[in-house]
C-alpha cells in the first residue's frame, strides 16, 4: 500500500530547513545550485498522489518516499548522471542533493528500489528476450528523407480516429498523466502556453537510440538470441542520415513567440517500427483525449512526412487548421477539368488572372474568391462586360474537399501561413533538448521502459527550466537572509 506521502508544503519547510543549515556549512553550495534549488522547490507532486496509489494494493507493508523518489529522478536527470548506482552514491555524498531529495542520506532508496520505482509506473509487463535476429537494413533514404509507406494504413487509423479510438493503451500512459499534472498544467497556470483555447502546436517524430546490442546473445535454439533490449528496431534516422537501432518517439509541442519559448506537451514511443505520418494519428487522438477541456487545438504545424490526404479529412473533420509542408515526392490528386487552378489552388479568371481570396467559411468548408478586377488587383479586363454583370463581380467557391492538399484554410505562401509556420521549428529546438542537452541517448541505457521514463523526465526538467526563468524566482526570494 502506499505510505506517508509528505505534502508540498511539507516538503518546501523542510528543504528551507535542511538548507539553512547547509548555508551555515557551505555558504557557496546554495549559489551553485540555485537553479536547481529553485526547480525542486517549484516541483508540487500533490497532485499525483491518487494516481501513485493505484499502483499499490490496500494491504502489505507501506511503501514510503514515492514523492522523494520521484525528485530524485528529476534531479538526477537536471544534473544529467547517467547510471542509477552512480547517482545513489554522487546523491548520498552530498547534502545538498538529499536535501532537494527530501530525505535523510541514511533513508536513501537502494538502487533495486529506484529500479523498481520505474517498473511500477510503466504499465506492460516484460517483453520476451528470446527471438530471430533483425538484419539491419542496407539502403539509405537520405536527408530528411523518411522510407515509403502504404498511405492506406494511414487512412485505416483515421478512419477509427475519426470513429472514437484515442489508442490510449500504451505503457507510458501513467507517465503521460504525471507529466500533464505537475508539468504542463502548472506551465498554463503560469501563462507560459500562449493560447490553450486556441492552440498553436507543432508535431514531430524522432528516433531515440537504444543502446543495447542489435545482435544479442547466442541460445540454444538455432537462429534465435536473447536479447536486452528485445523492442527494438532498426528505423531510418533521417536527420541523422544513418539507421539507428532504437524506437520512434512522437512529441507535440508549443512555442510562445513572445517568451521566446519552447515547451513539449505530448510524448509517445510508436508501438512498432512506425513513421511520423503514422504515428501522428495515434498521438494526436490520445492527445485530444487526455487534454480535453484543457486544450483547443487551433492549428498544427507539421512536416511533409504527414503531407497526406487522410490526415487533412481528419484535421478538417475536427476543425484543425494544417500547416503542412508539401511533399513534392507525393501524388496529387486531379483537378477538376472544369475549373483552372493555379499550381498552388487559386481558382483562374477567364483572363488568366488568379482570382482574389475572400475569407473561408469554417463551417461549410469552403474558400470565397472574387473577381480580380473588382478587388483591384487587376485594372483592366476584356471580359468585364461579359464574364458577370453584378456590381460584386464574378464569385466562386471552392471547397476544402476538391483538393485539401492545395486550398487549405489559411493559403500557402502568404505571409500568415509563412509566419505560422515558421514556429514548426520548436520541435527540432525540444528534440535537441530531450536527446542532447539533457543526454537522454546515453551509453548503456536501453529498454523502451528506460527510454521512455528518462524522456519524460527531462520534459518535466524542462518545464521547471521555463518556470524558474519566466516566474522571476530567485534563492533570495525562497529563503531568508
Amino acid at each position: 500500500m502506499l505510505g506517508k506521502w509528505r505534502t508540498h508544503a511539507e516538503y518546501q519547510r523542510f528543504l528551507v530547513d535542511a538548507l539553512l543549515t547547509e548555508k551555515v556549512r557551505n555558504p557557496q553550495s546554495l549559489a551553485d545550485y540555485e537553479d536547481t534549488i529553485l526547480k525542486l522547490y517549484s516541483l508540487n507532486l500533490d497532485s499525483v498522489k491518487t494516481d501513485f496509489a493505484k499502483r499499490f494494493s490496500v494491504t502489505g507493508r507501506p511503501s514510503d518516499f514515492q514523492p522523494e523518489m520521484f525528485r530524485a529522478f528529476v534531479l538526477m536527470a537536471d544534473q544529467k548522471v547517467a547510471g542509477i548506482e552512480e547517482w545513489r552514491k554522487k546523491a548520498i555524498a552530498t547534502p545538498i542533493f538529499c536535501a532537494l531529495v527530501g530525505i535523510e542520506p541514511q533513508d536513501f532508496p537502494g538502487a533495486s528500489t529506484l529500479r523498481d520505482f520505474i517498473t511500477r509506473l510503466w504499465l506492460e509487463d516484460p517483453p520476451e528476450q528470446v527471438k530471430n535476429i533483425e538484419a539491419k537494413p542496407k539502403t539509405k533514404h537520405g536527408k530528411n528523407k523518411k522510407p515509403p509507406r502504404n498511405p492506406g494504413i494511414i487512412k485505416e487509423l483515421a478512419d477509427k480516429a475519426l470513429e472514437g479510438a484515442a489508442f490510449g493503451d500504451i505503457p507510458e500512459q501513467l507517465l503521460q498523466t504525471l507529466f500533464v499534472k505537475v508539468a504542463v498544467q502548472p506551465s498554463i497556470n503560469a501563462g507560459l502556453i500562449e493560447a490553450p483555447n486556441k492552440l498553436i502546436a507543432s508535431g514531430d517524430g524522432t528516433v531515440v537510440q537504444s543502446h543495447a546490442s542489435p545482435r544479442g546473445k547466442t541460445t540454444e535454439t538455432p537462429n534465435q538470441r536473447r536479447f536486452a533490449d528485445p523492442q527494438a528496431r532498426w528505423l531510418w534516422d533521417s536527420y541523422r542520415e544513418r539507421w539507428a537501432y532504437g524506437y520512434m518517439a512522437y512529441i507535440f509541442s508549443a512555442n510562445n513567440p513572445c517568451l521566446k519559448l519552447d515547451l513539449p506537451l505530448y510524448l509517445r514511443f510508436a508501438q512498432t517500427s512506425s513513421f511520423d505520418g503514422l504515428t501522428f494519428i495515434e498521438a494526436l487522438a490520445h492527445f485530444r483525449s487526455i487534454y480535453h477541456g484543457v486544450f483547443k487545438i487551433d492549428s498544427l504545424l507539421l512536416d511533409s512526412a504527414h503531407d497526406n490526404y487522410a490526415t487533412y479529412t481528419l484535421l478538417k473533420a475536427w476543425g484543425i487548421k494544417p500547416f503542412i509542408d508539401l511533399n513534392k515526392r507525393g501524388p496529387n490528386q486531379p483537378l477538376p477539368q472544369s475549373l483552372p487552378l493555379s499550381k498552388r489552388g487559386a481558382p483562374i479568371c477567364a483572363d488568366g488572372y488568379k482570382m482574389a481570396r475572400w475569407g473561408y467559411d469554417a463551417k461549410k468548408f469552403r474558400i470565397k474568391y472574387r473577381c480580380p478586377l473588382i478587388a483591384g488587383i487587376v485594372r483592366y479586363c476584356p471580359y468585364a462586360t461579359n464574364c458577370n454583370k453584378s456590381p460584386y463581380g464574378k464569385t466562386v467557391y471552392l471547397r476544402l474537399a476538391q483538393n485539401p492538399r492545395l486550398l487549405t484554410p489559411v493559403p500557402r505562401n502568404t505571409d500568415q501561413w509563412k509566419a505560422t509556420y515558421k514556429r514548426r521549428s520548436a520541435s527540432e529546438r525540444i528534440n535537441n533538448r530531450l536527446l542532447t542537452d539533457y543526454l537522454l541517448e546515453r551509453p548503456k541505457r536501453y529498454t523502451k521502459k528506460k527510454l521512455a521514463f528518462f524522456s519524460f523526465l527531462n520534459a518535466v526538467n524542462i518545464h521547471l527550466d521555463a518556470l524558474v526563468k519566466h516566474r522571476s524566482l530567485s534563492i533570495h526570494t525562497v529563503f531568508p537572509a
